[in-house]
């Protein structure tokens, strides 16, 4: 009698599960080789980086140069600033304003032709005096005054301020000519402390004695 094969596979097949010993079944893999970049890809990628670093770099100075500028330039306006409202200030509360070096400082003078030396006696002073007149006065580029008649001048704009042209226009000094006395002032120049963040000005401003005097 023939015995049947594929029940003895079976029966010892199901004996060695029983028994823990599972049959093992074998794969082939088929291993790649890993692939890099190549030094042509390298290169494109570092001069793309460069390139963006570089724009970066220049806006990033761009910006820091701007504001270096802006707060340099802040700093010499308010400078200016102060001299020009101590100026209108003194005006507008003095008397007897006096244009032009010529003649005595404490006698009224107009100059519809404009000067850069004004004279006027201060709020409180004493008119026939002259030496308490506030004496204002380009020299050079500083804007110059004098609280002594012009006895000793101290600068009031900073280094950084160069003033190219301060006019002064004085009329209706005299009592009795209809007018109120009034100072047209013209100022203008540049500000920066470098060439690079130097910026022109010119400011005009028009002041009447406080004091009626027509």
């Amino acid at each position: 009698m023939k015995k049947d094969t594929n029940s003895e596979c079976k029966s010892k097949n199901h004996g060695s599960i029983k028994a823990g010993r599972w049959p093992l079944w074998t794969m082939n893999y088929k291993l790649w080789p890993a692939r890099g970049f190549t030094l042509i890809e390298i290169m494109v990628a570092l001069a793309i980086f460069a390139i963006v670093m570089t724009i970066a770099a220049g806006a990033l100075l761009t910006i820091v140069n701007a504001n270096r500028k802006s707060q340099s330039l802040q700093s010499v306006m308010n400078n200016l600033t102060f001299a020009l409202e101590n100026m209108v200030r003194n005006m507008r509360t003095g008397t007897g304003y006096h244009c032009g070096p010529s003649g005595n400082l404490e006698t009224p003078q107009n100059c519809s032709d404009g000067d850069d030396f004004l004279a006027l006696e201060a709020v409180g002073g004493s008119p026939g005096a002259a030496s308490d007149q506030i004496v204002y006065r380009l020299n050079g580029s500083r804007v110059e005054k004098s609280e002594n008649g012009g006895a000793g001048f101290l600068p009031i704009t900073a280094p950084e301020i160069e003033v190219t042209n301060l006019t002064f226009y004085v009329e209706g000094v005299n009592s009795g000519d209809g007018e109120q006395p009034k100072i047209i002032m013209t100022i203008a120049g540049n500000a920066g402390a470098t060439p690079k963040t130097r910026t022109n000005f010119s400011l005009q401003t028009t002041i009447s004695q406080r004091i009626l005097d027509i």
